[in-house]
């Protein structure tokens, strides 16, 4: 809902005259910035603070980026006894956009320049908040309730859906920034007005948030939360290969056949199709005629040649001894021929890795049977509209074998292939990946064999057609692939202290100037400042405070240290 116009000029609100105009910076005499004396509190016009530039028909809006005395006036500053000169602070301004004059609307650009003498007034939070949402939300639009516009102002920003998620969005900050914190109360207003979200949690922080309606593990380990599991058939034969890494000139060939195989097996169980040697649901070619079993490839050729694990895994470390035959039989060339045992003692070591693999519990949620699968948890999801958030515990998931980040990647291929078939169209589902380096723009496995983690990266390039939407947060938007960065339409982002992070966000959003760059690594815990295609401005606010917060707490020294010294004692 648009808000009622105000007046923008407040002549109490006066700060000085514009001096200088250059195409992005003014510079204006601020007599009421000094604080000398007694009228510091009465001193306006601090680094910081949103500034409106008055050029009669039109308005400027700006924000204060210096403050500074002329080089002759600096020692009128120093304390002194009897009467001292005032001193004269010059201000440097950026120029953020143009205040539609009709509306009092922000519009990007700069339609009508300041000229030398034009007043400039101190912006009104109240007034400046109202006017980013009636530039950003339409008369029917529903509004989400992020943060308070500049810290300490208590004036609410409201954003509409469309604004934050229409575009993908990210939130970036170094570690205490309040990243989590940012999370936390997206999730409260998405379940607040009846949104779909699921979230990525990789360390279970996300647990005691209150807005999330039902919880997912992928271990038994983590309590109050349901088992669940990604079935391996879905998943494709690079994402096993990585997992399995055989070598590439004897266990590569042999393991691909097998897989076939497997395949062929599956497809001629389910159809009924005869002429191929199968004992104890294995194809056997040792000796055999060759020809059935090609015959049978041709026959099931779009079963056996899709890129899917759609086979009996756990047959897949005895098919593979079965492929160690001579390819033809030296006395007849239309049969395979024996067991070939120097092969066979290559692969050995394989067929040890996938039995160990295939049975170990770090792998149980790829490849046991216990839990519910993946498949039907996002389908419950989306048919219960009763539940809006949904949380993906990644806790106990371990990073041997890069389990972990091919568990990611197939999960987030599995959700593009529905939002693909419009499974999210009429009802579009947001996705919170948290810590998103560690899952984009890497490639796991060996140099014979791997998978790049692109999954999420083609979501933020083709899933908003779809109505998939991504939410990545990284304390690291340096190791973020450049061609991801530049699909995030919103940004939220809070303190940032390394030099190649800044940079990284600056290049991938041109409203972050280095002049806007500058405050990041000033911004307090839970301060952010909030960018996007569809935000007029980049405006600096105060997250709100969540209803229930994440547990991102770190190690408590101090209390672990005074029970140990106690005890000891």
């Amino acid at each position: 809902m648009k808000k009622p116009l105000r007046s923008l000029i407040d002549p109490e609100k006066y700060l000085g005259t514009t001096i200088l105009v250059g195409t992005g910076i003014v510079q204006a005499n601020m007599p009421s910035a000094s604080a000398k004396g007694h009228r510091r509190r009465l001193a306006k016009g601090a680094v910081g603070d949103f500034v409106f530039i008055d050029c009669e028909l039109t308005k400027v809006l700006g924000r204060i980026l210096e403050v500074r005395i002329p080089e002759a006036e600096r020692l009128t500053l120093e304390p002194s006894l009897g009467e001292t000169p005032e001193p004269h602070p010059i201000g440097r301004i950026q120029i953020i956009s143009s205040v539609d004059a009709t509306t009092h609307e922000l519009r990007r650009g700069v339609a009508n320049y300041p000229r030398v003498g034009d007043g400039i007034y101190l912006a009104d939070h109240v007034v400046l908040a109202d006017m980013i949402m009636n530039s950003t939300a339409s008369q029917d639009e529903l509004a989400l309730e992020i943060g308070e516009i500049d810290a300490g102002s208590e004036v609410s920003l409201r954003l509409s859906p469309e604004k934050i998620f229409g575009r993908h969005c990210g939130i970036f900050g170094s570690t205490g920034g309040g990243k989590s914190w940012t999370i936390a109360t997206l999730l409260h207003e998405i379940e607040k007005h009846g949104g779909k979200a699921i979230v990525f949690d990789p360390t279970g922080e996300f647990a005691p948030v209150t807005a999330i309606s039902k919880h997912y593990s992928f271990s038994s380990l983590e309590p109050d939360t349901e088992l669940v599991r990604f079935p391996y058939n879905l998943m494709t034969e690079d994402d096993l290969f990585a997992l399995l890494r055989p070598s590439g000139q004897s266990q590569g060939p042999r393991l691909r056949e097998a897989i076939k195989s497997l395949k062929l097996e599956a497809a001629i169980r389910s159809s009924g199709y005869t002429g191929v040697l199968v004992e104890n649901a294995l194809i056997v070619k040792n000796s055999r005629p060759r020809k059935p079993y090609f015959d049978a490839i041709d026959a099931n050729s779009a079963s056996v040649h899709n890129n899917l694990c759609s086979f009996d895994i756990n047959r897949l470390a005895e098919q593979l001894v079965n492929e160690c035959v001579w390819s033809t039989d030296r006395n007849d060339a239309k049969k395979w021929g024996g067991a070939d045992e120097s092969t066979l003692s290559y692969c050995e070591q394989l067929i040890s890795r996938i039995r160990t693999i295939i049975g170990s519990s770090e792998l149980a949620c790829l490849f046991s049977t216990e839990g519910k699968s993946f498949a039907d948890v996002i389908s419950e999801f989306m048919s219960d509209d009763s539940v809006s958030i949904l949380r993906i515990s990644f806790k106990n998931v371990r990073f041997e074998h890069g389990t972990r980040e091919i568990l990611m990647n197939v999960i987030g291929r599995y959700l593009l292939g529905q939002a693909r078939v419009e499974k999210f169209k009429d009802q579009p589902l947001i996705a919170f990946l948290d810590e998103a380096h560690q899952y984009l723009g890497r490639t796991i496995g060996d140099e014979n064999n791997s998978v790049r983690l692109d999954a999420f990266g083609l979501i933020a390039k083709e899933g908003r057609k779809y109505g998939l939407t991504a939410v990545l947060a990284t304390q690291r938007p340096r190791d973020i692939p450049t061609d991801v960065l530049s699909q995030l339409g919103t940004l939220i982002v809070h303190r940032l202290t390394n030099d190649q992070d800044r940079e990284t966000v600056e290049k991938a959003c041109g409203d972050l100037d280095r002049n806007a760059a500058a405050f990041v690594p000033t911004l307090s815990p839970g301060e952010a400042i909030v960018i996007g295609p569809d935000i007029p401005a980049p405006v600096p606010m105060r997250i709100k405070r969540p209803i229930s917060q994440p547990n991102s707490r770190g190690p408590q020294f101090s209390d672990s240290w005074a029970k140990r010294k106690k005890s000891r004692e």
